[in-house]
């Protein structure tokens, strides 16, 4: 019963909201194990490089620079199984929402500051970590995962040289991110603290806009594709863990989990 409230728990504190993908604890759960998580994560910053666009007439040269995510917070209940001993699938459902902003230039001018936000959406992914534990507590290991969620964006465009601000919706906008995080960690005492390398990417399509004026079919993707992190497990005791972890180079990122193995 014990085991079952913490369950619930941990699904329902998760799923309150806190587009970051995590590489999370080093360790894998062990063979026919399973374990529950909740994790937030807050992005500081993720820059984005312009790829395309269905352009409006009379906008054929503008050219979209310094697009980036300047807020991204995500809260989500991952669950884990290990299929092997060094071996975990798991999956993550939560929510998640963006800021963005980015400039407009003309002529090499900038004419017009663009920001775009969302309310919470549903946010899923999955992936799988490879662990193998090696003499004296170190471990090295690979995380691979996928991640994406469906967003509604409240766009605003300021015009430098007048002021006038236009405003629009983007009813269709999806954010899919992916890595392969290689890593090496050292258990402490209760703490297995872990150092890697990940290859990450990050598409941003937005489309649908409510206002015909407005560009269409526009492309995003992450200008970074190498980036490093590190972090930290402490074993609480009694089937908990707690987890900390940074992300830098290809986004600025932080992330917390607590998590529970039956």
């Amino acid at each position: 019963m014990k085991q079952i409230f913490i369950f619930i728990g941990v699904v329902f504190i998760a799923v309150v909201p806190a587009r970051a993908a995590s590489v999370g604890s080093p360790g894998a759960q062990g063979k026919g194990k399973l374990a529950v998580e909740a994790e937030w994560s807050y992005i500081f910053n993720t820059d984005l490089d312009f790829k395309k666009a269905s352009r409006p007439a009379g906008h054929a040269t503008d050219q979209p620079l310094n697009f980036k995510i300047t807020r991204g917070r995500n809260s989500v209940a991952k669950i884990s199984y290990g299929l092997f001993d060094f071996l975990d699938v798991y999956l993550k459902v939560g929510s998640a929402n963006y800021n963005f902003k980015g400039d407009v230039y003309v002529g090499g001018t900038k004419t017009v500051e663009e920001n775009l936000s969302s309310k919470d959406s549903f946010l899923y992914g999955l992936g799988f970590k490879f662990a193998r534990e090696l003499k004296k507590g170190w471990i090295v290991g690979c995380d691979v995962q996928y991640l994406t969620t469906d967003l509604n964006l409240n766009f605003s465009a300021t015009n430098l040289g007048t002021g006038a601000v236009a405003s629009a919706k983007y009813t269709n906008c999806r954010i899919q991110e992916w890595h392969v995080a290689p890593y090496i960690a050292k258990k402490i005492a209760n703490f297995t603290p872990y150092l890697g390398a990940r290859y990450s990417d990050l598409r941003l399509d937005q489309s649908s806009p409510n206002d015909l004026n407005r560009w269409n079919n526009l492309v995003f993707n992450a200008v970074y594709n190498v980036g490093v992190f590190t972090g930290m497990d402490w074993n609480l005791g009694d089937g908990f863990k707690l987890n900390v972890e940074g992300r830098f180079i290809d986004e600025t990122a932080v992330s917390v989990g607590v998590a529970y193995r039956f």
